[in-house]
C-alpha cells in the first residue's frame, strides 16, 4: 500500500467525511465531542493548522493527526473497517511517529475503527519501536436500581460535601495531579497543573457530554478548608450517565472516603432518574478496579492507548496506582 497522504492535499469534502466517521466512532465508545468539532478539525487539517495524514476512500479510508502540548503530543488514528484495516492503521501511525518533530518528547495515540483483535495486532507491531508501551483502558458499567437509594447515608465524620463548582479549579486540578502522579494515568493527561485544569474545565463545560452538577460533588475538611475527594459526572443519554473523574487524595485513601463518594454518586443518579452508569479506568489501576468490582461494575469494552517516549528524554512513570 502507498504511503498516506498529508491532509493538506485532501479535499474539504474528503476530510469532512473522514472526521465525521471518526466522531461517530468516538461517540459509539462514549467519548462525546462538541457539535462544531467536526468542521473545526476538518478545516484545521485542510489548512495545515493541525498536522495529519489520510488514506482516501478509494483505498479503504483512514485518518491520523496529532496536537502538540508543550513537549508532548496527543494523537489519534481512525480507519474504516476492511480486510487491510491493520495495514492502513499501521501506515498512518508509523508515518505520524516518523514525522514527529524533535522538539516533542512523547506522544499518546488512541485508535478507532479496529476490532479488539486487530487493535492488539497493531499495538504489538508498534511496540517493537524503542520507547513504546501500551496503556489499556477498560469501559465498565452497572445498572442503577432501588437499592442504591436505600439505607443510612451519613457524611464521614469531620468532612462535608460541597458543590463541585464552589471549589477552585486550581484545587481540583492539584488533587488530580497528586492522585495520578507516578502512574500510567498521568501519561494520559500530563504532568503540569495546567494540563489538569484544561481537562477538568473541558469536562465542566460539557466537552464529553452535559455536565451533571446534581451528581457531581467535592468532599472537604471544612476547617481549615482542605479538598479530600471529588466526583465529576456527565450525561450520555436521558437514562445513562458517566463518572468522568473520580479521585481521592492519596493521603486520605483506605478510610472509606472513595466508597462514600461512589455510593453518593449512585444515589444522586438514582434520584435523577438514570438507570445505568459507566466509567473508564486503566487496567493497571488495581485499587480503583477493586472498588468498581465491589460495586458490581463489569467490563463492556477495551481500548488501547499507544505511548511512545523519545529515547533519551525524561523518564516517564510506568507504575500502577
Amino acid at each position: 500500500m502507498d504511503a498516506p497522504r498529508p491532509t493538506t492535499a485532501a479535499s474539504s469534502d474528503e476530510l469532512f467525511e473522514l472526521v465525521q466517521t471518526l466522531r461517530h466512532a468516538l461517540n459509539q465508545r462514549d467519548e462525546m465531542v462538541a457539535g462544531s468539532w467536526v468542521e473545526e478539525t476538518a478545516n484545521d487539517l485542510r489548512a495545515g493548522r493541525k498536522v495529519g495524514w489520510y488514506y482516501p476512500a478509494s483505498v479503504g479510508g483512514g485518518l491520523a493527526f496529532y496536537s502538540p502540548r508543550a513537549r508532548e503530543a496527543f494523537g489519534h488514528v481512525h480507519v474504516a473497517a476492511g480486510p487491510d484495516a491493520v495495514v492502513r492503521a499501521a501506515g498512518l501511525a508509523e508515518k505520524m511517529l516518523d514525522a514527529l518533530p524533535t522538539d516533542l518528547d512523547s506522544i499518546d495515540v488512541g485508535f478507532t475503527g479496529l476490532t479488539p483483535e486487530a487493535e492488539r495486532t497493531l499495538t504489538t507491531r508498534l511496540r517493537t519501536r524503542p520507547g513504546s508501551q501500551v496503556i489499556e483502558r477498560l469501559l465498565m458499567e452497572r445498572e442503577i436500581g432501588p437499592a442504591d437509594a436505600e439505607g443510612p447515608f451519613q457524611v464521614p465524620d469531620g468532612l462535608a460535601l460541597v458543590s463541585i463548582r464552589s471549589v477552585t479549579l486550581e484545587a481540583l486540578a492539584d488533587l488530580d495531579r497528586r492522585a495520578f502522579a507516578g502512574t500510567v494515568d498521568e501519561l494520559l493527561v500530563g504532568r503540569a497543573l495546567a494540563d489538569y485544569q484544561r481537562m477538568l474545565q473541558a469536562l465542566m463545560d460539557g466537552g464529553l457530554g452535559r455536565f451533571v452538577d446534581e451528581a457531581s460533588t467535592a468532599l472537604i475538611v471544612p476547617a481549615p478548608p482542605r479538598l479530600v475527594g471529588a466526583l465529576f459526572t456527565g450525561e450520555q443519554s436521558a437514562r445513562r450517565a458517566i463518572f468522568l473523574d473520580f479521585v481521592v487524595d492519596p493521603s486520605d485513601r483506605r478510610r472509606g472516603y472513595g466508597r462514600y463518594l461512589f455510593r453518593w454518586g449512585l444515589r444522586a443518579l438514582r434520584a435523577l432518574g438514570y438507570s445505568s452508569v459507566r466509567l473508564w479506568v486503566t487496567s493497571s489501576n488495581a485499587s480503583a478496579r477493586y472498588l468498581y468490582d465491589e460495586f458490581g461494575l463489569h467490563v463492556t469494552a477495551v481500548a488501547s492507548v499507544y505511548r511512545w517516549d523519545r529515547p533519551g528524554s525524561s523518564p516517564q512513570p510506568h507504575s500502577a496506582r
